[in-house]
């Protein structure tokens, strides 16, 4: 049910933060003026398809590294390390752009290029022939990741008023899991559907990478037909790409919390690279090495297992959104960064993931995950400036994208040369540090009401 809020004056005569929006979900979340629900559902399609999308390209990718380009199993950390420095590179570099280049154009078009980027870059994946091949791939697909992503996290902080940030993340949130869900326990059973039609497990893997090009394809004209043109704030038409680039580093310079957002940004991306990459590598490792499966049956195991954690991230999210819009987010960073470690370094001390006794882990795994994902967007959308937020999302992916080469690189090594439980327990040390820098920034900050005015 949707409905116009009007919101008395204050006692100085101006109106406070709940100014005039329409209010969406149940009204649970206060939109920003202009903002209509249409706009907003489409976002919350977009989102689904978004961390779909981007999960199910870490998750057939080992389908391919080891059907299709024949990788042996003890170079396949390495392999997969090499695969996300490349993608996490061409992020690195373009992610700013987009950002800075969302506050001149608006969010619409990067976003809808984006969906026909990653499109390509399906068509592509399975036609490699070498592994080098595949890196020239991965590093174009690296293109339209990094517009998915920065315009994903940057409209979510354009539609909400503040004090509605944390439920609209937690929605945010739960599309996104269920996106990670439909694609890892559904569409990655394709390969195992196709292979039944007497087609060779190689063609198998093309048809799926093909079927999935076609849904992105047709995502991306949703999407721009959907989605609220033009930006908020003061346009930014006449300021080049550099200042405006600049600009969003500064802000950050400026604003202890801003700079604990880039900080949990790091981490973030490297705890997703760590579960969508790494787990189901080593899942599948164990099917077929441990347990002696095939390897379509190791993937639709490896399915399952990683379906736990998606699983447990939905049914927490929910509860984590309304923790956001109830204390101070520089505290509940401190919680999420908490949770990480114990789920983290709790799957790596796991002997085998596929056997019962990881499903507690991985339960938590799936909760920390998600909690550190919703309070990073949460914090910096808070804080960043409106006219500039673009540039401070792409700032924020910038960052992100840093912890995901150096999750890659570190992950790869101690994979191949420990064991595969190595990266998580050193991903929930790094998540331990950063806990740590949000209790001093909490400390030195003091209380803010998420309610407060930006």
């Amino acid at each position: 049910m949707t409905n116009r809020v009007d919101v008395p004056n204050n006692k100085d005569g101006k109106k406070d933060d709940n100014q005039d929006g329409t209010k969406f979900g149940f009204g649970l979340v206060h939109l920003e003026p202009g903002v209509t629900r249409w706009n907003t559902r489409t976002y919350l399609f977009s989102a689904f398809w978004t961390i779909g999308f981007l999960s199910i390209i870490s998750f057939l990718q080992n389908y391919v590294l080891k059907e299709h380009l024949g990788i042996a199993d003890n170079e396949l950390g390495r392999a997969v390390g090499n695969l996300a420095f490349v993608g996490e590179v061409v992020l690195l570099t373009v992610a700013p752009f987009f950002g800075a280049l969302s506050d001149k154009i608006g969010r619409r078009p990067i976003y809808t290029m984006g969906f026909l980027w990653i499109g390509a870059g399906f068509l592509l994946y399975p036609l490699a022939s070498s592994f080098g091949m595949l890196l020239v791939i991965k590093a174009f697909m690296g293109v339209g990741a990094a517009a998915l992503a920065g315009m994903m996290a940057t409209v979510l902080s354009d539609y909400p008023q503040n004090r509605s940030r944390g439920i609209m993340a937690a929605m945010s949130g739960l599309c996104n899991g269920f996106g990670a869900l439909f694609m890892i326990l559904i569409l990655s059973q394709l390969p195992k559907l196709y292979a039944a039609r007497g087609m060779t497990a190689q063609e198998a893997g093309t048809f799926t990478f093909w079927t999935l090009a076609l849904m992105a394809i047709l995502t991306s004209g949703l999407v721009f037909k959907g989605l609220k043109a033009g930006k908020p704030g003061k346009p930014q038409a006449r300021k080049k790409l550099p200042v405006l680039i600049k600009e969003g580093f500064g802000a950050a310079k400026k604003n202890p919390r801003l700079q604990l957002a880039l900080a949990e940004s790091f981490i973030a991306r490297g705890d997703i690279l760590l579960i969508g990459t790494f787990l189901s590598l080593w899942l599948i490792h164990t099917g077929t090495n441990m347990h002696g499966l095939e390897i379509t049956e190791a993937t639709k195991q490896a399915g399952r297992m990683s379906g736990i954690v998606h699983a447990s991230a939905l049914l927490w999210t929910p509860v984590f959104g309304i923790i956001l819009d109830r204390f101070d987010r520089a505290t509940v960073v401190v919680f999420a960064m908490a949770l990480a470690v114990v789920g983290y370094v709790g799957i790596g001390l796991v002997p085998d993931p596929t056997a019962p006794e990881a499903i507690p882990p991985l339960i938590l795994l799936g909760i920390g995950e998600m909690s550190v994902i919703l309070v990073g967007q949460t914090l910096v959308a808070q804080e960043a400036p409106v006219d500039v937020r673009g540039s401070v999302f792409g700032v924020f992916a910038f960052c992100g994208a840093i912890g995901l080469i150096v999750a890659s690189q570190v992950g790869g090594y101690l994979f191949d040369k420990v064991g595969p439980g190595a990266p998580f327990v050193w991903i929930g040390v790094v998540n331990g540090l950063i806990m740590l820098f949000a209790i001093y920034v909490r400390i030195k900050t003091g209380y803010k009401s998420p309610r407060a005015k930006q």
